[in-house]
């Protein structure tokens, strides 16, 4: 009856165990990868009150079993559902991993290594990588400086923030692309259709190349016939500079400034204006004495300066009695204007006057015949003084007297009509003289001419005709010429002349269908800077994406370099399935910094739990194997996600209830053995 007794506190110690199992699990229930936990009961010793005998053949007896009576119950295991893994979690941390597979990641409180599923991370100040529960740093393998490849050797710490910044480095190549349409208008001008590539030297500074693309011309040589008409102009010998300003009044009532209309106070601005005028002939010195025949006495006030051409409001003229009775603006008296200082803005125009005496004009310039001419076509010819009394007299430059225009008339050797305009004579100024056959701009020449023709214009001197040889240059079906025009950084022309004759290519396209046949005899051509400057790399420029056929009228070719780069500061962090940590830049650029390992075990369930989601080996569990994820074939990572706990609320909850039972059944084992040997004692009575 003993033996009962002992059986059932036996059974209530396990089912105490199994309770505290799953009192534990259910804590844990949301705990980061936490691996619920499960009891195996094994029954106890056993007491023989007989063995087991075989049958006896001699004496017609059949065997007989042992007698054997139970001790109890005993916990045989609490086995850890490691290889079970929990739901995800997403987060959004890219420091946050999950691991899928039975692999553990390796971390160490700087003294002992452990391994966990917890894959919750984050950085310290250090830069480290570590678990944002326990500050123990994450194991993994560094990058080898030389190749920059993973090292798989002895596992280190990993540190995110180990490379800040990418330096720099010069660009190789670009890569033009895009359309050559023969009939863009911007192939007839000088330079050609204008093209720019920006490339980067080995430190980081961008630079512009510009290249023009010219057609390649078949040369025709022929004759034709030049009509010629020559005029001899003498140019204004009594010149000067004068202000044409329109001019705009305005004053301030305390609160903002008005404009005075000219249509509702015509009397009043025609005043103004002969003050403000008079003032300027008056080279804004003093003050206006008010004329004698006017009545009363006294001066104007006008106050500021004006310079010829300006564009300002520096004078002002003040509404008085001297003002009003000068102009005899008798209405104005009482009225708001009274006392006030009026602004007077000139516009800043300027025009040139001729005049029969050397007698400079003076304002207003009423009945003189103002010219507005470009002050560049002007210098050609003059030295324009300082302005006196608002004027600036116009000096002829030294043998720049007269000047001889000659207009040719002919038809080139295509048929076209032909107006041409060159200009010769000791005073024709070298900057138009274009016996080059290079055309001046046609504003200046206007100018020039409006300028010449306000001098003594002689009879028509002479009509010709000459004859002179001519080129009819046509466009080479598919052959252009690329040129590098100049080469420039944040507003600075560099030196290009180190290049020598490397800085134009022929560039030719099937003429039949407009495809790229090739550059400088090849699909790229090298422009090889690094003769200008060490800190640029040579850099080949493939045209093989570019195509000459018909964009209406329109070229799209474009140039973009397809590496170098500026300094890079570290912008983010990432880490792939595989574990490898990368670090990004601002430059676009990326760079390995390492990469997380991870341990797997032959029996993971023989880990020992170390408390904080850690686990330690045992010698049942055997010796952790470093790995890389991937490679090995253990499974993968997970960024942005963790791992719930495994534990499952409706399992637990139904081995409580037999938990439960099985506590109540041994319970009552116990009482009924009491109730039992109280029966035997009773016997004595």
């Amino acid at each position: 009856m003993m033996k009962s007794l002992f059986s059932g506190v036996s059974g209530l110690k396990t089912h105490q165990t199994r309770m505290d199992v799953i009192g534990n699990n259910i804590a844990n229930v949301n705990t980061t990868a936490f691996k619920s936990k499960n009891v195996n009961f094994s029954d106890m010793l056993y007491q023989t009150t007989q063995p087991s005998a075989p049958p006896n053949a001699e004496a017609g007896t059949g065997g007989v079993n042992a007698r054997q009576i139970g001790l109890g119950v005993k916990t045989a295991a609490i086995n850890t559902t490691i290889t079970q893994e929990g739901a995800n979690q997403s987060t959004g941390n890219p420091f946050d991993l999950k691991l899928t597979g039975e692999a553990f990641f390796v971390v160490s409180d700087g003294t002992n290594t452990y391994y966990t599923r917890d894959g919750a991370f984050n950085v310290d100040d250090m830069g480290n990588l570590c678990m944002a529960s326990t500050g123990y740093i994450v194991k993994g393998w560094g990058v080898d400086p030389a190749t920059g490849k993973i090292r798989q050797g002895s596992i280190e710490n990993l540190n995110v923030m180990s490379k800040s910044s990418y330096d720099p480095a010069g660009t190789t190549s670009a890569k033009v692309s895009g359309i050559l349409d023969k009939t863009d208008a911007d192939l007839e001008t000088k330079n050609g259709r204008i093209m720019n590539v920006q490339i980067l030297d080995k430190l980081g500074y961008e630079y512009n190349l510009q290249f023009g693309i010219l057609p390649k011309q078949i040369v025709q040589k022929s004759t034709v016939d030049i009509l010629n008409t020559e005029n001899e102009y003498a140019l204004p010998t009594n010149f000067f500079k004068v202000d044409t300003s329109k001019l705009e009044y305005s004053y301030n009532d305390g609160n903002e400034d008005k404009i005075i209309p000219a249509a509702d106070l015509p009397q009043l601005i025609e005043a103004l204006d002969d003050a403000a005028w008079t003032w300027v002939n008056q080279d804004c010195k003093g003050t206006i004495p008010v004329s004698t025949t006017s009545v009363g006495a006294g001066n104007l006030t006008v106050v500021g300066r004006h310079d010829l051409g300006k564009k300002d409001n520096a004078v002002q003229i003040r509404i008085d009695n001297e003002f009003l009775t000068k102009y005899k603006l008798d209405m104005l008296r009482g009225s708001n204007l009274m006392g006030k200082y009026i602004t007077v803005s000139f516009s800043g125009e300027v025009g040139y006057v001729e005049t029969k005496d050397a007698t400079p004009p003076t304002y207003p310039l009423k009945n003189l015949n103002v010219s507005k001419i470009n002050e560049d076509a002007v210098k050609l010819f003059y030295d324009i003084q300082p302005a006196v009394n608002g004027v600036a007299k116009c000096n002829p430059r030294p043998s720049r007297s007269t000047i001889t225009t000659i207009k040719q008339d002919y038809e080139d050797a295509n048929g076209t009509a032909v107006t041409k305009y060159t200009f010769k004579g000791t005073a024709t100024p070298p900057e138009i003289n274009n016996d080059d056959d290079t055309p001046i701009d046609s504003k200046l020449y206007s100018d020039i001419m409006t300028l010449m023709k306000l001098g003594k214009e002689n009879p028509i001197k002479d009509v010709y005709y000459t004859r002179q040889e001519a080129q009819t240059k046509t466009p080479d079906p598919g052959k252009y010429e690329v040129t590098l025009l100049g080469m420039s950084s944040y507003g600075k022309e560099v030196d290009i002349s180190k290049l020598g004759n490397n800085t134009k290519w022929n560039l030719e396209y099937n003429a039949d269908n407009g495809k790229f046949t090739s550059v400088g005899g090849a699909k790229s051509f090298t422009l090889g800077l690094a003769a200008i400057d060490n800190k640029f790399a040579n850099v080949a420029i493939d045209w093989s994406d570019t195509s000459s056929v018909f964009n209406e009228g329109k070229s799209t070719l474009t140039g973009l370099k397809a590496d170098g780069y500026t300094v890079g500061k570290l912008k983010g962090v990432s880490i792939a399935q595989d574990g490898m940590i990368t670090a990004n830049y601002t430059n676009g650029m990326s760079a390995t910094i390492g990469q997380i390992c991870v341990g797997t075990f032959a029996n993971a369930m023989g880990l020992q739990n170390s408390g904080d989601n850690l686990y330690s080996e045992t010698p049942n569990s055997g010796d952790c194997r470093v790995v890389d994820i991937k490679a090995s074939g253990t499974g993968y990572m997970t960024t942005g996600v963790l791992e719930m706990s495994n534990v499952d609320l409706s399992q637990e909850f139904t081995t409580m209830i037999t938990t439960q039972r099985g506590f109540q059944a041994n319970s009552r084992i116990i009482t009924t053995s009491d109730g039992m040997i109280e029966e035997l004692v009773n016997l004595k009575r």
